[in-house]
């Protein structure tokens, strides 16, 4: 048993077992340009769409504009719920992103539902066009946050 004089009640905490130490560094996306990002890659999916489609006998620019409306809210709002104009630990910010894509991915079919029953379309289009929108916003989301955590996570060493 260890005497009670070993214990200081004042006592700094070893910086080592502080939660703080394996987080990374403190990182800020820039949100903006990520927003932008989303809404111009889900105009230039609509465009690929509208021109592609009628080759294949499909509808283009309808079906290009409820795949937009199925799936580019719920893609701004699964981002501005990360709330991402917070700095966040590296560990924090992509837990944090990975739960608002979760939310994206359950939100989505319940909005392409709702759309689908209020003006009924070829389903195979329909869930083609949303499916090549999502990935494709997805895809560019990724991109535009892996090239900027590099730059950011370099900046909060430096500081």
């Amino acid at each position: 048993m260890k005497n009670m004089s070993d214990f200081t009640p004042n006592s700094a905490p070893n910086p080592a077992s502080s939660p703080n130490s394996n987080l990374g560094p403190l990182l800020k996306v820039p949100w903006l340009l990520v927003m932008f990002g989303i809404i111009a890659v889900a105009f230039a999916v609509a465009i690929l769409w509208s021109i592609c489609a009628p080759l294949w006998g499909w509808e283009g620019w309808q079906m290009a504009v409820r795949a937009v409306v199925a799936v580019l809210p719920v893609a701004l709002l699964g981002w501005v719920i990360t709330a991402p104009w917070r700095p966040r630990f590296a560990i924090d910010l992509i837990t944090v992103w990975l739960a608002g894509t979760v939310v994206r991915l359950l939100l989505t079919p319940v909005v392409c539902l709702a759309l689908y029953f209020q003006a009924p379309c070829d389903k195979g289009q329909f869930v083609a066009a949303v499916g090549a929108c999502y990935f494709a916003i997805v895809l560019a989301e990724v991109g535009m946050i892996a090239f900027n955590l590099p730059r950011a996570a370099v900046g909060g060493v430096r500081q």
